[in-house]
C-alpha cells in the first residue's frame, strides 16, 4: 500500500527488476534465481513507460533507455478500464510466469466496495494456488495521520485485504526529505514481523545511471523519526545550494551530475530560488540568564562597589590560603584583589588603569556569560603583593624578619585591643 506520488511506481519496478535478475535490494535478500515476472501496469502506456525510464537528452537530443531483463514482461493494458480477474489465468499460462505484479487493485474493480474486493482477492488466491504464483498486488491508500505511523486499518477495505493477503507492506514518506521513503511491514505471514515501527528501512529515490529511478537503501530508523517534519527547511537549503553552484559559474548539466539530479529538476529549483525566503540573520551571542551569585553577580551586573565586593568584584581572595586581612589598599595589578572598577564619570584617575580595568571586567563578564568555556581571563602583568606571615599586607615582601615577627605578634595579641600598629608600619604609611 502507498499513497499516490509516494514512489510506488519506482519501488514496484525496482522490485520487478530485482526478481527478474535474481538480485537483492539492500537489506531485502533474494535467495531465488532469476524468474519470469509479468508486470501489469494498468495506468500507463508503453510510451509513458519508456519516457520515465530513459535519461535526459544529451547534446544531440538522444536519450538512453534503461534495458530491463528479458525475464520481465510488461503487457500493454493501458486501455483496460476494468480488467476481469479471469483474464489473468490465460496470461500466466501463456508466459509461464512465476511472479505476477498488478498495479493496481482499483483497475480490477468497478465500485471498490468490500464485497467486490472480497471477490477479487478470492479469485487471485485461486490463480496463485493453481499456478504456484507469487502475486504482488498494489493499491493506493489515504494519507497517513501525521502524529502516528502507518497502521493496517489505513488500508481501504482493510479487514478483507489483511484476511486474504499473506503479507502486507506499506510505503511511507519521510517528513524531512522529499526524496526519501521507508517501507513498513504491517502484517506478517509465517515469519515474524520484519520491519516494524521501531526498525524500518528507509531509501533514497535516485536515478541509477541517469535512466532508472530507483530505491537505494540508506539505513534503518524508528518510523516516527523518519516521519519528523522539517521538509520545508531542507528543501530551501537545497535550493540555495543549487543557486550558489549556479552563481559560481557551474552549468546546469554539471550541477545535475554533481548532485545526482536530472537537469529538469535542477532548472526547476533554480527558478524556485528567485522566491526563496531570505536566510535568517546570524545568531548573536546572548547572555545566559542563569542565576549568578556573590562576586559573579557583581561582575555580570556591573557593580561599582557594594558591601560584598567593595568595588573589586574580580578579586580572588577565596583562592588564597590563610587570612588576607592585611591586604588592603593594594594596586590595580594585584592578583589577589584584582583591579578596582571605575565609574564612567569618575575623575582624577589614571586613564591607562581605567582602560585596563574596563577591558578586564568586560572580558570577565563575557567569560561568565559564555559558561566559562576557557581559562579565566587574567589582568595584564598581575603581581602578588605581600607574604602569608604578614596576612598578605602589601609591601610585606620587603620587611625584615624582625618586622614580620613584630607584626605577627601585634595581630595575634594586641590588634583586638585597638593598640597602635607597629612603629615601622605607621612610618611607612606616612
Amino acid at each position: 500500500m502507498a499513497n499516490r506520488r509516494w514512489g510506488r511506481a519506482f519501488w514496484r519496478f525496482r522490485l520487478a527488476d530485482a526478481i527478474a535478475r535474481g538480485t537483492s535490494i539492500g537489506p531485502m535478500e533474494n535467495t531465488s534465481p532469476a524468474q519470469t515476472v509479468v508486470y501489469l501496469d494498468l495506468a500507463r502506456t508503453g510510451e509513458q513507460f519508456a519516457r520515465r525510464y530513459s535519461s535526459e537528452p544529451d547534446e544531440e537530443g538522444m536519450r538512453t533507455v534503461y534495458e530491463f531483463p528479458a525475464e520481465l514482461l510488461r503487457p500493454n493494458l493501458k486501455n483496460s478500464v476494468h480488467l476481469p480477474v479471469a483474464k489473468l489465468a490465460g496470461l500466466v499460462k501463456q508466459t509461464g510466469a512465476k511472479v505476477l505484479i498488478i498495479d493496481n487493485l482499483a483497475f480490477m474493480q468497478r465500485y471498490s466496495v468490500p464485497r467486490e474486493t472480497t471477490v477479487v482477492m478470492r479469485e487471485l488466491r485461486k490463480i496463485r494456488d493453481r499456478f504456484g504464483l507469487s502475486i504482488l498486488l498494489l493499491m493506493s491508500g489515504p494519507r497517513a495521520v501525521r502524529y502516528r505511523g502507518i497502521i493496517a486499518s489505513d488500508i481501504p477495505c482493510s479487514s478483507v485485504v489483511t484476511s486474504f493477503a499473506d503479507n502486507v507492506f506499506a510505503i511511507g514518506r519521510s517528513g524531512s526529505r522529499s526524496n526519501e521513503r521507508y517501507i513498513k511491514h504491517l502484517k506478517p505471514g509465517l515469519e515474524d514481523l520484519s520491519y516494524g515501527e521501531a526498525h524500518v528501512p528507509y531509501f533514497e529515490i535516485s536515478a541509477v545511471n541517469g535512466n532508472f529511478p530507483s530505491f537505494t537503501h540508506r539505513d534503518y530508523a524508528n518510523e516516527m523519526a523518519v516521519r519528523a517534519n522539517d521538509n520545508d527547511e531542507w528543501e530551501w537549503k537545497l535550493v540555495r545550494k543549487l543557486k550558489e553552484m549556479s552563481d559560481a559559474g557551474m552549468s546546469i548539466r554539471t550541477i545535475a551530475a554533481t548532485m545526482d539530479m536530472s537537469r529538469s529538476t535542477v532548472q526547476r529549483r533554480l527558478q524556485m530560488a528567485i522566491s526563496a525566503p531570505p536566510l535568517p540573520a546570524p545568531e548573536q551571542p546572548q547572555a545566559t540568564y542563569r542565576p549568578y551569585y556573590m562576586l559573579e553577580k557583581c561582575i555580570v551586573e556591573g557593580c561599582y562597589g557594594c558591601s560584598l565586593c567593595s568595588g573589586r568584584s574580580a578579586n580572588r581572595k577565596q583562592n588564597i590560603s590563610g587570612s588576607i586581612e592585611g591586604h588592603v589598599d593594594c594596586p590595580d595589578d594585584c592578583d589577589i584583589c584584582g583591579p578596582r572598577r571605575y565609574r564612567p564619570d569618575e575623575v582624577g584617575v589614571d586613564p591607562m588603569l581605567k582602560v585596563l580595568s574596563d577591558d578586564y571586567y568586560r572580558d570577565l563578564r563575557d567569560w561568565l556569560l559564555a559558561g566559562k568555556p576557557y581559562d579565566r581571563p587574567e589582568y595584564p602583568n598581575a603581581q602578588r603583593y605581600g607574604v602569608a606571615r604578614a596576612l598578605w599586607w602589601p609591601g610585606s615582601e620587603y620587611w625584615t624578619e624582625e618586622e614580620l615577627d613584630e607584626y605577627v605578634h601585634w595581630r595575634r595579641y594586641v590588634w583586638q585591643t585597638r593598640a597602635q600598629p607597629p612603629r615601622f608600619l605607621m612610618e611607612r604609611r606616612e
